[in-house]
């Protein structure tokens, strides 16, 4: 009878040492049994999409030093706020140093509603993916070294209020898509290279000082005047 007894036990030993109740996560991604923890799906993407981002700048100063990959809690890094079902909201890291380049998949934090990173040296094109943040209110890339084009895709932030982006190295036109953010109170390109017209209903204040290749009224006029001269 004694042999039974302590194959039942052991069995229900088994079972309750492995149930998830039991077993309290860590901050990087294992329980501290030594058991992998099970991450929900959205907070995975979180994680891949900020370490891509980590992973294309120069951080001097070690501000992202607790970005780390194997984190089952983003929440908890520096420069990151998240709303109270831990969604990643905000991503703020003005005068950090930072340099490289921006990465694609800030497009995959879909969540977010502010992005500041003014005033680092972060360089490339704006990635175009940057339009798939429809829950975006405040962007602010200025004082970096941006250049290109300002992405077309910019016209798909319907929620943004606020945007500034002077003081880089863009180029190209204004895109026209951008007269569609009915909700942008102010806008800042100024000192840009920017070119050609300003899209009519910009915004209710803007400035475009320092792109000399701007017209703010008649473009064709202008032109037919540089014919001729």
């Amino acid at each position: 009878m004694e042999a039974p007894f302590f194959f039942f036990f052991l069995l229900l030993l088994l079972l309750v040492s492995s149930s998830p109740s039991t077993a309290r996560l860590s901050s990087y991604g294992v329980n501290t049994e030594g058991q992998l923890a099970i991450v929900s799906a959205p907070i995975l993407a979180f994680v891949q999409a900020l370490i891509e981002i980590k992973n294309l700048l120069e951080d001097p100063h070690g501000v992202l030093k607790s970005w780390d990959q194997n984190s089952v809690d983003p929440c908890s890094w520096a420069l990151i706020t998240c709303s109270p079902d831990s969604l990643v909201i905000t991503m703020e890291a003005p005068g950090q140093h930072l340099s490289g380049l921006l990465a694609p998949s800030i497009g995959d934090l879909t969540n977010l509603e502010t992005v500041l990173l003014q005033n680092n040296n972060i360089s490339g094109p704006i990635p175009a993916e940057i339009g798939k943040l429809a829950n975006l209110k405040r962007l602010d890339l200025s004082s970096n070294q941006f250049h290109g084009e300002i992405p077309c895709s910019v016209g798909h932030l319907e929620s943004l209020q606020y945007l500034r982006l002077n003081n880089n190295t863009l180029s190209g036109p204004i895109p026209s898509a951008s007269a569609n953010l009915s909700h942008l109170v102010f806008l800042d390109l100024s000192y840009n290279n920017l070119s050609g017209p300003i899209p009519a209903s910009l915004a209710r204040r803007y400035n475009v000082v320092g792109n000399p290749l701007i017209c703010e009224q008649d473009c064709y006029r202008m032109a037919s005047m540089a014919m001729f001269h």
